[in-house]
């Protein structure tokens, strides 16, 4: 089954915008198209190529922390590619989310052969929903055919295409000038209008530089820009303690990214990470530490306050019962000061991309989160619900919730 951009490309192919005697005997080169999980159009793409006769067909994955030799975006494809030169380059994605665009395209055309085909596929204006994903970090930019004719000044446009105005494609030929790259205005997502190159983007509060995010894409860790785009909030919260000698405890250990994260920057801190898996054991270090248990058992909950954390992250199961079980456990060993996270609250709001079996309890956790915030703001313990007790009882020793895209921080008071 594709997405929505692959039934695009898929169409592209239907109508013969790619030549066989463009591909055959040729060295390839696909950017981007690998998504969530098994979704990985490039795989399908790199066979056909191949079977077409492509010589050759190399793979720059990008913004993927289910593989760590992934990229963040297209001003990487030089350090990905190195002296490498292609005859045949598809675009898949990364136009959208690479902020320095020019300096991204003028390395697209680098690499490319004088003659050689450069295939670019990009949402224009009229696609927004990545405005409405917290799947993924937030798209930057979108285009119309003119800004990607400005943007490939070294090339010429051969051949482009259209799909209700959401999606365009557009096909060039490389020039045997020097790359470059200039647009003066594109459309900016963020603000819904076009922008100056030149200005200033305005970028909000938690757009600023991060050496946590910058850290999270070291280990391409999911909490980081190149997914969720959690670190950069998080890093005005965590940053005093990052010198401190803080037990670190985060629930959830998947491939171990997050450990390595967490090790290093908080350079005197003990991690104590939680899985069901007993294979992620091989995850430990000498200060990262991996504890297997059933985060939906009580008992086994309850024996992890024993490790008296002052920083708790929830990045388990995203099961609504086994977040509330641990932030109802856990959350009162915290010290004055200490800081509870819990992530991936789209579990409780999307229930048309996520199964009931995430929603298990009367209440959601966003739901119980909102309720605490309510209680905390007020200093009035009034709730009166199922969860009454829990709910009263955190909001009266919370000094702050701040509840953001997919996640919660507490602070304890």
């Amino acid at each position: 089954m594709f997405l929505e951009e692959e039934r695009f490309l898929e169409g592209l192919w239907a109508h013969g915008m790619f030549r066989a005697e463009d591909i055959a005997g040729k060295e390839c080169l696909i950017i981007g198209g690998m998504y969530f999980w098994e979704k990985n159009y490039s795989v399908t793409l790199n066979e056909r190529l191949m079977d077409m006769g492509a010589a050759r067909c190399d793979n720059m994955v990008l913004f993927s922390y289910l593989v760590l030799e992934s990229f963040c975006d297209l001003t990487d494809v030089e350090e990905a590619i190195g002296a490498v030169h292609y005859d045949y380059i598809f675009v898949l994605n990364g136009m959208e989310k690479t902020r320095r665009i020019c300096e991204g395209v003028r390395q697209v055309q680098e690499i490319c052969r004088p003659g050689g085909k450069i295939f670019v596929a990009a949402r224009t204006p009229k696609e927004l929903s990545a405005l409405y994903s917290i799947e993924s970090y937030e798209d930057v930019w979108r285009y119309d055919v003119d800004d990607l004719c400005a943007l490939f000044g070294s090339c010429a446009l051969e051949a482009k295409a259209s799909d209700d105005g959401l999606f365009i494609g557009a096909l060039f030929t490389r020039g045997a000038q020097t790359a470059s790259s200039s647009v003066d205005s594109l459309f900016y997502v963020r603000s819904g209008t076009r922008i100056t190159m030149g200005d200033a983007e305005q970028q909000g509060v938690f757009c600023n530089a991060s050496d946590l995010d910058a850290i999270g894409i070291k280990y391409r860790v999911g909490k980081s820009s190149m997914d969720h785009n959690y670190l950069v909030n998080y890093e005005r919260f965590l940053e005093s303690l990052r010198t401190q000698p803080v037990r670190l405890l985060e629930l959830g250990v998947f491939f171990g990214a997050s450990m390595r994260m967490w090790e290093e920057y908080f350079p005197r801190a003990e991690i104590y990470a939680v899985d069901i898996e007993p294979e992620c054991g091989k995850f430990a270090t000498q200060r990262a530490h991996v504890i297997q248990a059933d985060l939906s058992n009580r008992e086994e909950v309850s024996r992890l306050r024993e490790i008296r954390p002052q920083i708790i992250i929830d990045d388990a199961s995203h099961i609504v019962s086994h977040q509330l079980l641990a932030l109802f456990t856990l959350f009162d060993v915290l010290p004055s000061g200490g800081i509870y996270i819990l992530e991936d609250l789209e579990t409780s709001l999307h229930p048309e991309q996520y199964s009931d079996i995430y929603r298990d309890c009367p209440l959601d956790a966003y739901e119980v989160c909102s309720r605490i915030a309510r209680i905390a703001a007020r200093k009035v313990p009034d709730d009166d619900s199922i969860y009454a007790d829990d709910i009263n009882r955190i909001g009266m020793a919370a000094e702050l919730v701040s509840i953001m895209t997919g996640s919660v921080v507490f602070i304890r008071r």
